[in-house]
C-alpha cells in the first residue's frame, strides 16, 4: 500500500473546533476511515487552536465568542523544531500529533517565540486573515510545511492528496525539485469542492515577495496564480465530490475530471441510542455499512419509540441552548437546518414567506431550528441573522437559533429532528454531507436539486425534492417559483407526518437503507484507493 499524505486546512476531530464546516468534517471522516482500513495515512493541517467562529445572542445583539483550546490537552508534541524558509523569511513551527492506531494527523503550530506576531497567528484561527498577504503565507505554509515535516521525520510519501486548493503551492515546489511535470503528476491527487469558496487566486507580485513562481507555472495559470488551475494541471488524478459537481467543475475550468461522491463515517455520526437498535436488527453494520440496505427489517414501532425519545432530548437541548421566541414542545413537528451559513446555502429560506410559514404552523403545529456558524466577515449572513432576530417576536411559529457547530449539536439535531432541510441554490452545492448524517439517523430531508442528493434521492421514497434543476450557473433560474414549490412540498410532507405517519416512517427507514449503505466513507475511501492511490 502506498503512503498517503492528506492535506486540508481543516479537520474535524473528536469535539474540537478545528474546522468550519463540511470540508473539515469530510477530512476527519477520511482520517478515521483510513485508520479502520489500516491504511498508511498521514493527515496534515493547522492546529487552529482559536477555532473558527461561534456566536451568542445577548440583548438581541450577536456576540462573537472565542473557541480557544490548549493543544497540549489533546495532542502529543513532537520533540523536534521545524522551520520553513521563504524569501527573506524563516517561519518556525511546532508540530502536534493526533495519533490513531493506524493513521496520524500532524497539526502545524506557528505560535512559537521565535516568530514575530504576524507569523505566530497564522495557525490560530481558521480562514481568518487581516489581508491577502496573510492568506498567501497561510497557503505557502500549508503547502510547503508538510514536505519539511515528512523529510525531517523520514517518512516517504507516495501520494499527496490535496483537499481543496489551499495547499496548491505543494506541486509547484515538487516541479521545482523534479523539473518534470509527469513525475509531479504521479505524486498529486486533487479533490476540488465548492465552485465558490476555496478557489485561491493571487497576484504574482504579491506571491513573489515570498516565493518564486516558475515560468512553466505562469504559462499554465495565466494572468494570476490560480491554485485550483495549477492543481488540475499538475495532478495525476483529480476529482469532484459528486456526479453533478463534476460537470459544474468541468464547465468552470474547461478540463475533464473524475468524481468520487462524498460519504460520511457512519460509526462516528450514528446516535448511540439508534446504534443500539441497529446492533439488534443490522448486525455488523459498524464494520460493513452495506448492511444498512436491510434497514426495512428494523421494527417500525421500536424505531418510532427511539426517534420520539431522541426528539424529546433534542427539544430539551434547544430549549436550554437556543435563542427562542417560544418554548419548543415535543408535540410540534421539528424542522431543522444545520449548516455552515453562507448566502448560496439559503439557510433561512423557510422564513422568506412568513405568511406561508404561519399558515403551515396553524395547520400542522411546527417549530423551526436554524443552527450553524458563519465567517466573521460575512456581512450577508450577519445581516440575515439580525433580520431573523428582529422578526422572531412577530411570529406565532416557534423559531430557535443555535449559532454554534460541533459534535454535540450534530448528535442532537440530526438524530432528533423530524425533518431536515438541505436547500442550497443550484448548482453551487458541491455535495453536502449533513443530509447524509441525518439520513443514517433516520431523519428524512427535503432537498433542492443540487449536490450529491440528485444521486441518492427518489422523491417520496427516501426523501423529497422541490424546485427545478439547474446544471450550470449561467442557466436561467426562477427562484420565486422554487420558493413557492418549496412551501407546497413542505405542506405535503407535514400532512404525511400528521395523517400518514407510517408512510413517513417508511421514508425515514428508506433513508437509512439507501443513504447508509451507499453514502458512507467506507465506500468513498475504497474508491479513492482504487482510482487515485493505486495508479
Amino acid at each position: 500500500m502506498k503512503k498517503i499524505a492528506f492535506i486540508s486546512q481543516e479537520f474535524s476531530i473528536e469535539k474540537l473546533p478545528t474546522y468550519a464546516g463540511g470540508l473539515g468534517i469530510l477530512a476527519g471522516d477520511i482520517l478515521y476511515t483510513a485508520n479502520d482500513f489500516e491504511y498508511p495515512f498521514y493527515g496534515v493541517t493547522f492546529v487552529n487552536k482559536g477555532g473558527y467562529a461561534q456566536y451568542k445572542i445577548i440583548d438581541n445583539e450577536i456576540r462573537y465568542e472565542e473557541e480557544f483550546f490548549d493543544p497540549l490537552e489533546y495532542f502529543l508534541k513532537i520533540d523536534e523544531k521545524f522551520h520553513l524558509d521563504l524569501k527573506d523569511l524563516r517561519i518556525y513551527f511546532n508540530v502536534w500529533l493526533y495519533n490513531l492506531p493506524n493513521a496520524k494527523l500532524f497539526l502545524i503550530d506557528t505560535d512559537v517565540p521565535e516568530n514575530e506576531e504576524k507569523i505566530r497567528k497564522l495557525t490560530r484561527r481558521l480562514y481568518y486573515e487581516d489581508d491577502i498577504e496573510e492568506k498567501i503565507l497561510k497557503d505557502l505554509l500549508l503547502s510547503l510545511a508538510p514536505l519539511v515535516i515528512f523529510e525531517k521525520l523520514d517518512i516517504k510519501i507516495d501520494k499527496y492528496h490535496i483537499n481543496e486548493s489551499h495547499a496548491g503551492f505543494l506541486p509547484i515546489e515538487l516541479l521545482k525539485r523534479y523539473k518534470n511535470i509527469e513525475e509531479v503528476k504521479k505524486m498529486i491527487v486533487f479533490t476540488t469542492h465548492s465552485p465558490i469558496a476555496g478557489i485561491d487566486e493571487f497576484d504574482y507580485n504579491l506571491v513573489e515577495k515570498y516565493y518564486n513562481i516558475p515560468d512553466d507555472i505562469k504559462n499554465i495559470s495565466g494572468d494570476k496564480l490560480s491554485l485550483t488551475k495549477i492543481l488540475l494541471h499538475l495532478s495525476g488524478y483529480s476529482n469532484a465530490v459528486s456526479y453533478k459537481h463534476k460537470f459544474v467543475t468541468e464547465k468552470l475550468w474547461g478540463m475533464k475530471i473524475d468524481y468520487i461522491t462524498n460519504g460520511v463515517y457512519h460509526i462516528r455520526w450514528v446516535n448511540e441510542k439508534l446504534a443500539s437498535l441497529y446492533d439488534i436488527y443490522l448486525p455488523n453494520w459498524r464494520k460493513e455499512p452495506t448492511v444498512f440496505a436491510y434497514a426495512k427489517y428494523i421494527n417500525i414501532n421500536e424505531f418510532r419509540k427511539v426517534k420520539e425519545y431522541l426528539k424529546e432530548n433534542t427539544v430539551e437541548y434547544i430549549n436550554t441552548n437556543g435563542y427562542l421566541n417560544k418554548k419548543f414542545e415535543n408535540d410540534r413537528i421539528l424542522i431543522s437546518v444545520k449548516r455552515r451559513f453562507t448566502e448560496y446555502k439559503r439557510f433561512h429560506m423557510i422564513l422568506w414567506r412568513l405568511e406561508k410559514l404561519e399558515e403551515l404552523n396553524r395547520k400542522y403545529k411546527i417549530q423551526v431550528l436554524i443552527s450553524g456558524v458563519w465567517h466573521p466577515k460575512d456581512e450577508y449572513t450577519k445581516n440575515a441573522i439580525k433580520w431573523i432576530i428582529d422578526i422572531m417576536s412577530t411570529l406565532s411559529t416557534p423559531v430557535a437559533l443555535i449559532l454554534r457547530r460541533g459534535y454535540e449539536q450534530e448528535n442532537y439535531i440530526l438524530s432528533g429532528s423530524d425533518l431536515f432541510l438541505h436547500i442550497p441554490r443550484p448548482p453551487f452545492e458541491a455535495s453536502g454531507t449533513s443530509w447524509m448524517r441525518a439520513g443514517i439517523n433516520g431523519t428524512p430531508t427535503l432537498f433542492s436539486r443540487d449536490g450529491s442528493a440528485v444521486e441518492a434521492i427518489i422523491d417520496d421514497y427516501n426523501g423529497w425534492f422541490f424546485g427545478s434543476e439547474r446544471k450550470y450557473p449561467d442557466e436561467p433560474y426562477n427562484e420565486d417559483l422554487d420558493i413557492e414549490n418549496f412551501y407546497n412540498k413542505l405542506d405535503y410532507i407535514l400532512n404525511l407526518y400528521r395523517n400518514e405517519k407510517e408512510k413517513y416512517l417508511d421514508v425515514s427507514l428508506n433513508a437509512i437503507k439507501t443513504i447508509g449503505s451507499l453514502f458512507n466513507s467506507y465506500r468513498m475511501f475504497k474508491e479513492y484507493i482504487s482510482k487515485a492511490y493505486r495508479t
